[in-house]
């Protein structure tokens, strides 16, 4: 009998060491230590969920990631090192750390949502993990352009209006407008850089974007983002057509000699009287 239990034991030990050489785990955690299967997301925020895939195989191993099947609609990418990916290679017997970037887009549908995050290994073994996703609506921030688009002429300045609506259930505190220039632009705001919004109100900021004297004339885009001491919206895009201050003076002194030819032909043609 303990014969009969003893190679029961070492048949079952044999097999778990089997299974676990070909086994792939594959675990989600938040960016820290504690082990989470999901994550608040509010509207206009941005969040990067840490995934862990491991091979255990004996040899090497490339996965195809995917991210889908959620009531809500997501901007979603997977990078490692800060580089975008869709497939990682990981070496037998070791873990790869990606990060799952995602953002709500629009608005949400459910509160309370799943996504099911795929693994899919080179020989057709297929490894999913369902995030809990619940959207928090307690903060939301929203912005909008009051132009369309912009023109400027190199070395002078060109004012941008927005709108910022607090579109969450709590107050929101210092928010302020965050630029992203091309490179040597310069932005800047009035004495009331930062407000503060209750639920449903609406703000307004101006801000002045100075243009270099040296930008070439060309089609440009400005982005700005509303941030607040609780969230961030989504980023807004206006564009902007520099014009050469160079070629404005080409055009008033091709102006001038049309109209200097113009008196002269008429003065010609008239004679004096």
């Amino acid at each position: 009998m303990k014969s009969l239990k003893k190679t029961i034991l070492l048949l079952s030990m044999l097999i778990i060491m089997i299974s676990s050489s070909v086994s792939t785990a594959f675990a989600a955690e938040m960016s820290g230590t504690e082990f989470l299967t999901g994550c608040n997301l509010s509207p206009g925020e941005k969040k990067s969920v840490s995934l862990f895939i491991r091979n255990d195989d004996a040899v090497s191993h490339s996965y195809s990631l995917t991210a889908g099947d959620s009531s809500n609609s997501y901007e979603l990418y997977f990078s490692s090192n800060g580089a975008s990916i869709k497939n990682v290679t990981i070496p037998a017997g070791t873990s790869s750390q990606i990060d799952l970037n995602i953002s709500l887009n629009g608005k949400a549908s459910v509160k309370e949502d799943k996504l099911a995050v795929k693994a899919i290994r080179d020989d057709g073994k297929e490894n999913v993990i369902n995030l809990s996703i619940i959207i928090n609506k307690d903060y939301a921030l929203s912005i909008k352009g009051m132009f369309d688009k912009i023109d400027v002429i190199s070395g002078k300045s060109a004012e941008f209006t927005f709108s910022v609506i607090n579109n969450g259930y709590k107050d929101l505190n210092n928010i302020k407008i965050k630029p992203e220039l091309p490179y040597k632009w310069f932005a800047s705001q009035g004495a009331e850089s930062t407000i503060n919004l209750k639920p449903g109100e609406t703000g307004t900021f101006t801000i002045k974007v100075d243009v270099p004297s040296s930008q070439a004339a060309g089609n440009f885009k400005v982005k700005f983002t509303a941030v607040s001491d609780e969230i961030s919206s989504d980023q807004v895009s206006t564009p902007v057509t520099v014009k050469s201050s160079s070629n404005i003076g080409l055009w008033m002194v091709g102006i001038l000699i049309l109209i200097a030819v113009v008196t002269l032909v008429q003065f010609k043609k008239n004679g004096r009287r």
